[in-house]
């Protein structure tokens, strides 16, 4: 029998927080840029000079669990994590402390069982029911009470069958109302055109929302907004042929009646309406000089057939630009995680090989890179950033004060949850 190993680490150091620069003295206007920023840096030793509790996951050589679907600030906050296997979409819930508590479901063909993907996202509803979302071309809804008992599933792919959902990508559920219905809303692709032609950003919308009755079971009714083409980026890069980014991977947190939306290579957030249209664009300055220097590869008339020239392609344009991996809104703030552009001097000779390819051993390309949060405020412009120290992946602000990071180390089969507290808030 396969079992799950978590262990509880606490790891706390309380120090002086430090504000320091964090380029060398020839600086281009990028990085006098970010420089000029406030700046908090977090590179300093592992126990200080902040705060930290962490938890040490760790899955001991073996697929079972071994991640995080979405850190969820309110699921933390709640002391409980939901717990992935990608392998086998085996999906449990622990303890912010990293103890188990309960299985809720994995691959197969039973009730409740999740029979195709490889990933999944996972939302719990203020009555306890759980929602678990797939990916891909069939990507379903599987529905879950507050124990984990099975209660139905939806195809939502046979609503919209010309579209695919990104895996691990935005979405949002609304609660139910008196007569059961909610909303869902998620990102989506085409599964006509290939994301790598002008075709696909000239036929294709960015988000799907579905009227979901869950005392009927079943799915009222689905529709798709906010075509490619009518995005600034999107427009510019057909009109130069180029495209710059590993995918596009559409990005969005709705809070009220107001959606933040991003996409994975762009320097400017959207605040779009009820109806997603377009109310307002913010251009913060940091990703403006940042954005400045792209590096594009020319759309593709049709998909390459070789696997490696494919994802040679993807990880070129992926290294060489802005990259846009996470977005949150706190309050009066906007959050966004993103990693700075490689030159492709520092990548292209060690890129990786057909046969490194062919068994996805491309992970450290990624997490070399220098990764940053900046805070954006709503009220005044007013920008931050903190720069996140090496092999950290995703992470999420609690509140104005404590953030939770995913840390991953070469030598730990598993990550580290860690949980940090800043002296003085953001956005001050």
């Amino acid at each position: 029998m396969i079992r799950l190993r978590v262990k509880s680490i606490i790891l706390v150091g309380v120090g002086l927080l430090f504000f320091l620069p964090f380029f060398s003295c020839s600086k281009s206007q990028e990085e006098q840029s970010l420089s000029g920023q406030s700046l908090v840096n977090l590179e300093a030793d592992f126990l200080s000079p902040i705060a930290k509790d962490s938890i040490l996951i760790d899955t001991h050589g073996n697929l079972y669990y071994n991640s995080i679907p979405k850190l969820d600030g309110e699921q933390y906050l709640n002391n409980q994590l939901f717990l992935m296997g990608r392998s086998g979409l085996n999906l449990a819930i622990i303890d912010t402390a990293g103890g188990f508590n309960r299985h809720i479901t994995g691959r197969g063909n039973g009730p409740g069982e999740i029979p195709v993907g490889n990933n999944a996202s996972v939302w719990q509803s203020t009555d306890g029911g759980i929602y678990v979302l797939t990916g891909g071309n069939a990507y379903m809804l599987f529905v879950y009470d507050k124990h984990a008992n099975f209660l139905y599933s939806l195809r939502l792919f046979q609503a919209l069958p010309d579209y695919y959902r990104f895996p691990l990508t935005s979405f949002h559920f609304t609660e139910k109302n008196e007569e059961g219905k909610f909303h869902l809303t998620l990102t989506v692709g085409s599964t006509i055109h290939s994301p790598f032609t002008k075709s696909y950003f000239e036929n294709t919308d960015v988000l799907a929302r579905f009227e979901i009755n869950e005392f009927q079971q079943k799915i009222v009714s689905a529709e798709t907004f906010m075509p490619y083409k009518d995005l600034p980026e999107i427009k510019e890069s057909l009109k130069e042929g180029k495209t710059y980014w590993f995918n596009p991977n559409p990005l969005f947190q709705t809070i009220g009646n107001k959606t933040y939306f991003m996409l994975s290579f762009s320097d400017c957030i959207y605040v779009l309406n009820e109806d997603f249209e377009i109310e307002e664009m913010i251009k913060p300055k940091v990703l403006s000089e940042v954005n400045k220097i792209k590096n594009g590869s020319n759309f593709l008339l049709k998909t390459p057939y070789e696997y490696y020239d494919m994802t040679y392609y993807q990880y070129k344009n992926f290294l060489s630009n802005l990259y846009i991996n996470n977005l949150q809104v706190l309050g009066d703030l906007v959050i966004v995680q993103f990693s700075k552009p490689l030159k492709e001097k520092d990548f292209l000779p060690k890129f990786p090989t057909r046969n490194q390819v062919n068994q996805w051993q491309i992970d450290g390309f990624s997490q070399k890179r220098d990764q940053y949060w900046l805070i954006y405020n709503l009220k005044n412009g007013k920008e931050e950033l903190i720069k996140l120290p090496p092999e950290y992946v995703t992470g999420i602000f609690l509140d104005k004060k404590r953030m939770v990071v995913e840390k991953r180390f070469d030598d730990i089969e598993g990550f580290y949850l860690m949980k940090y507290t800043l002296p003085n808030p953001i956005g001050q």
